[in-house]
């Protein structure tokens, strides 16, 4: 396989890169206070594991150590550092800045580039070998309008030899459900977690809340709301901003995708048309 190692380095931080913009979206607005109000505990509720390496050698199935690569939804650096030690050049964004200040404190070398923004008015006037949204980050958007301009934004960053890997899942069973699902998270032998998930199906929402229950403070809670996307839209809104699929898999590992499992990964492989 053809690989692209980018050799263009332009600064991501400080104004030109940019706050997130005024009315740049409601899905922004809530990402960014939900993941301010959980940055403080949430590699104890997501801690890192093994596993997020297969995301670093996934992408050396695609191009080279050594390329560049744009993660769309830092966080706390859980995928990014793993993707520097492989040697892939790292360019963060995030539009938490509680998020960022976490990402710092565990990256001192600065081997990961930040940028506070919104994904979808992101232009950093660079294209990159590859562009990363792990996590269901496109999801983050909350109407089909926002999810259009983040593609396009995905596009336009994305190498005309590069390609596009979006991590989403199948929400066949969250479509259906009736009732909240409550899960409960311990963190570190402090405390705990509650999550609730609620689903709109007409609108292909999900409305996840929060409560923070931690020793010796009182209850603190985060609300914020995704949008679920069939595999088939997903390509429908990768056709509007000029990329075509080149690969599905249900894991990081090239496991064959047959979908309706809304556990199971969706990894989509997508290149620029020409």
């Amino acid at each position: 396989m053809t690989t692209s190692v980018a050799t263009e380095e332009t600064p991501a931080t400080g104004p030109d890169a940019g706050d997130p913009e005024p009315g740049a979206g409601l899905g922004t607005a809530l990402t960014t206070a939900y993941s301010d109000a959980l940055a403080e505990v949430y590699d104890e509720i997501y801690p890192a594991t093994p596993d997020l390496e297969d995301i670093a050698d996934f992408l050396l199935t695609l191009t080279a150590s050594g390329a560049s690569v744009l993660e769309l939804g830092v966080g706390t650096g859980r995928v990014a550092l793993p993707l520097a030690d492989k040697g892939f050049r790292v360019h963060g964004v995030d539009s938490s800045a509680g998020m960022l200040a976490r990402l710092a404190g565990k990256d001192p070398e600065g081997r990961i580039t930040p940028v506070h923004a919104d994904f979808a008015t992101l232009d950093l006037g660079r294209t990159f070998d590859v562009v990363l949204a792990p996590f269901n980050s496109l999801c983050c958007a909350v109407a089909p309008d926002e999810q259009i301009a983040l593609m396009h934004a995905v596009a336009r960053h994305t190498a005309p030899d590069g390609h596009v890997v979006i991590e989403t899942f199948d929400p066949s069973d969250y479509h259906v459900q009736k009732k909240n699902e409550i899960s409960t998270y311990p963190i570190d032998g402090r405390g705990a977690m509650i999550e609730s998930i609620g689903v709109l199906p007409a609108s292909q929402n999900m409305m996840i809340h929060n409560t923070l229950f931690l020793d010796g403070a009182a209850p603190r809670s985060a609300t914020t709301v995704m949008r679920y996307l069939w595999p088939s839209e997903l390509d429908l809104l990768a056709g509007i901003a000029r990329l075509e699929l080149s690969a599905r898999y249900s894991g990081w590992r090239e496991q064959p995708f047959d979908g309706g499992d809304s556990r199971k990964m969706c990894v989509s492989v997508y290149r620029p048309l020409r």
